[in-house]
């Protein structure tokens, strides 16, 4: 194992932490102060859940390009769903480029080769 690859998998966990804390924070911010939130901070809990235990799930096996597309299709469509329990409202367009990031990241640690936006297909955020 080459000396540099312990840092950058260090610098690949704590870039991907400090985006589900943007993630989490600018969901937080759009409804601090509202009397009546389109969604709540469980909401907010929820979606960083997902991500954490997408992130776990492709850490956790060897990825091949299928098994990799499956984790990122089943936290999709859980994403999708969770949005649409907040009327649309939950992932906005700062949000869907920080989770599309962070998906990349965390395939990234794979060594699987996607192209383009791994989440297109599936994704109605």
């Amino acid at each position: 194992m080459p000396l540099d690859e312990p840092l950058a998998i260090s610098f690949t966990e704590s870039f991907v932490k400090s985006l589900l804390k943007s993630i989490q924070y600018g969901m937080l911010d759009f409804i601090e102060g509202e009397d009546e939130p389109v969604y709540s901070s469980e909401d907010v809990t929820a979606c960083i859940t997902l991500c954490l235990e997408f992130m776990t799930s492709i850490e956790c096996e060897t990825q091949t390009v299928d098994s990799t597309k499956n984790h990122i299709r089943d936290l999709v469509i859980s994403l999708n769903e969770l949005n649409d329990e907040c009327d649309q409202c939950l992932i906005e367009t700062d949000q869907r480029e920080e989770i599309c990031e962070f998906i990349q990241k965390v395939v990234s640690t794979t060594h699987v080769e996607l192209e383009g936006d791994v989440t297109e297909e599936w994704r109605d955020w």
